[in-house]
C-alpha cells in the first residue's frame, strides 16, 4: 500500500507497531505492508550467522578501506543513478557485502560464517582493495576507480 504522511514528513523507512514502511526514491511517499514474523528455518540461522560475522569483520577493517567504499558508492550513484523508483539506496557496507558474497561464490571453500580478518587477508587478494574487486568483477565497474587502492588491513 502506498502511504503519504502529513506535517512535512516525506517518507519513512522502518517498523512501527504492526507495519513495515519502505521509502520511495522520490522521498514523497512510502510503501507499507503488514509485519509478519517470519518462520525461523535453518537457512535463516545460516544467513544470520553470516550477516553477524560480516558486520563484525566490516567494523575491524581499516578506515581507508571504508572511505574507498564510500567514494565508490558516491561515484557509482553519479554514474549509474538508481535503477528505478523502488531501487534501494545501497550503502558502502552493502557494496562490500556484495563483493564478499561474489568472491565467496568463486571460492567455494570459504565459509562466510567463520571468516576472519586473517583468512580474508590471506585469501582475499582479489578483494584486498576496491580497485581489485572491480578488476576481478566482484563490483560493477565505474569510470574512475584507480585511486581506490587502500587495502583492507584490520583497523586499530
Amino acid at each position: 500500500m502506498k502511504v503519504t504522511f502529513k506535517y512535512g514528513i516525506g517518507a519513512f523507512t522502518g517498523k512501527i507497531d504492526n507495519a513495515v514502511f519502505w521509502a520511495q526514491k522520490s522521498k514523497l511517499a512510502s510503501l507499507m505492508r503488514k509485519f509478519t514474523y517470519p518462520k525461523i528455518t535453518t537457512h535463516n540461522k545460516k544467513i544470520g550467522a553470516i550477516a553477524k560475522n560480516l558486520g563484525s569483520l566490516w567494523r575491524k577493517l581499516s578506515d581507508g578501506y571504508h572511505e574507498d567504499f564510500k567514494t565508490y558508492t558516491d561515484r557509482y550513484y553519479v554514474q549509474y543513478g538508481t535503477e528505478g523508483l523502488y531501487d534501494p539506496a545501497r550503502s558502502s557496507y552493502a557494496f562490500w557485502t556484495h563483493a564478499i558474497w561474489s568472491w565467496a561464490k568463486d571460492n567455494t571453500e570459504v565459509d562466510l560464517a567463520t571468516l576472519t580478518t586473517e583468512d580474508l587477508f590471506l585469501a582475499g587478494g582479489t578483494i584486498k582493495t576496491v580497485r581489485d574487486a572491480i578488476k576481478h568483477g566482484y563490483l560493477r565497474p565505474i569510470d574512475q576507480y584507480d585511486d581506490l587502492s587502500n587495502p583492507f588491513n584490520p583497523g586499530p
